[in-house]
């Protein structure tokens, strides 16, 4: 089994953090609750067990950074190049490629596991860029693709002012502890997730946000919560041409770095999910190879679909 706690790539990037903070910076908590969704995943699933792997909006490839070890060859696709780019790494098995995720250029089968995680919901061409998946995707072969629930989305907006609140209170707290230079702290892509925006509180950012934005491509926030839920993502899935043939729900958290522990493992124990997993396998298709039946074995079926 894969470790998920060495950095596994070598670029590194400057980040500034404040003195002085309620809560964690963002980009930290950002961090553990993506290597805690990863490994909810992977636990288990053999290295060098999923063949050649492609990863559809990969960002910075920090969880591309983790993935490598499970595949023999991958590959880390982004459609902006400024974000992908910063994350350049000499690591042999990893390649980056500015690509759009409905025009891959690659030959038809060329990949026996195909990933994203919070991607799909900010395609707005998703049939086609699903077209260019199933084509890419090789007989047998599994995608995986994380999306935030509904109880996501229903976290999102009920504590969208408690958190405006708390960014206000960090940002005059910042004022007053900062000290005027602060020293930029090397950290490895591998380490720290990142999506290349400034996290640095502003005043400016706090009014800016004072209405909830949605998040993907919807045309609103209750449009946005009812596409999230599992059975819609699956009727788009099948209509695409695949199987769904497990929905893994994952860690629960509200998206704001509160670090309500305890109130989490509370919901996680109810079965609340903040996202869902969806491995699917071409239409008819078994999975073929040892890593990939870890995640899509023959008797498997869909799971949590109501949520």
């Amino acid at each position: 089994m894969a470790c998920l706690s060495p950095p596994c790539l070598t670029g590194t990037r400057q980040i500034n953090l404040s003195c002085m903070q309620i809560r964690e910076p963002w980009p930290l908590a950002r961090t553990k609750q993506r290597r805690r969704e990863f490994a909810w995943v992977f636990d288990g699933v053999p290295e060098n067990s999923l063949g050649d792997g492609l990863e559809i909006g990969g960002g910075d490839g920090f969880l591309g950074s983790l993935l490598v070890p499970y595949c023999r060859s991958f590959v880390t696709t982004d459609s902006y190049r400024p974000r992908l780019a910063t994350g350049t790494t000499t690591a042999p098995v990893l390649r980056r490629l500015v690509c759009d995720a409905t025009s891959l250029p690659f030959a038809n089968g060329s990949f026996d596991f195909i990933f994203s995680s919070s991607v799909l919901e900010h395609i707005r061409a998703r049939p086609a860029a699903l077209a260019q998946m199933h084509r890419c995707l090789r007989p047998g072969g599994v995608m995986l693709h994380i999306m935030p629930s509904r109880t996501w989305k229903t976290l999102q907006l009920m504590f969208y002012y408690l958190h405006l609140l708390l960014g206000g209170l960090d940002l005059a707290l910042g004022w007053l502890t900062r000290p005027r230079k602060q020293p930029a702290q090397q950290v490895a892509v591998g380490q720290r997730w990142s999506d290349q925006r400034n996290w640095e509180l502003s005043l400016r950012t706090v009014l800016r946000e004072a209405i909830p934005r949605v998040h993907g491509e919807f045309s609103g926030h209750l449009s946005e919560w009812r596409g999230f839920g599992a059975r819609p993502w699956t009727d788009e899935f099948r209509a695409a041409g695949f199987d769904v043939r497990k929905v893994l729900l994952l860690p629960l958290y509200s998206g704001y770095g509160f670090g309500l522990h305890r109130l989490r493992a509370w919901g996680e124990r109810l079965g609340l999910s903040s996202h869902n997993a969806f491995v699917l396998t071409r239409r008819g298709e078994a999975a073929t190879c040892e890593g990939l039946s870890w995640f899509a074995p023959a008797t498997s079926g869909p799971s949590a679909l109501s949520s």
